[in-house]
């Protein structure tokens, strides 16, 4: 069965239940509270809505399945930008990313390789997006 890998983090709205009563199986929490967690293919749009609703504004959260990378950017007016990944789009990620983060955009340029480098993320980005994660900018 298809399945979406998430990092919820900037959460705290969002209640261990609500998750569950969505079938999405939390593989870890670390101390922050952050988790890391598997979405059912066909709970997908559900978990959207959940996180457009509840993440803490200053946040973003990607979703990545096998054929699409999802990131819902929360900006601290409350105003949501949903965005799915791609070449045409990257730059303007990156810019969120580094922006969100206070990071340089040289750090985040290539945004597929930037969340391989999430452990939990790190074998399925390799498995469905080497080529990007590899390819020279």
């Amino acid at each position: 069965m298809p399945y979406y890998l998430s990092y919820l983090m900037g959460a705290k709205k969002i209640e261990d239940k609500e998750l569950e009563d969505l079938d999405i199986k939390i593989e870890n929490k670390d101390s922050d509270g952050d988790r890391s967690i598997k979405i059912p293919e066909e709970k997908l749009s559900q978990y959207i809505e959940l996180v457009k609703n509840k993440l803490t504004e200053g946040f973003w959260n990607e979703i990545i399945g096998e054929k699409e990378i999802i990131f819902l950017f929360k900006f601290k007016d409350g105003n949501i930008k949903e965005y799915e990944l791609s070449p045409e789009n990257e730059q303007e990620i990156d810019k969120l990313c580094a922006e969100f983060n206070n990071e340089p955009p040289e750090k985040t340029a290539n945004v597929y390789k930037y969340i391989s480098e999430n452990k939990f993320y790190h074998d399925f980005m390799m498995k469905h997006y080497a080529d990007m994660i590899n390819r020279q900018l």
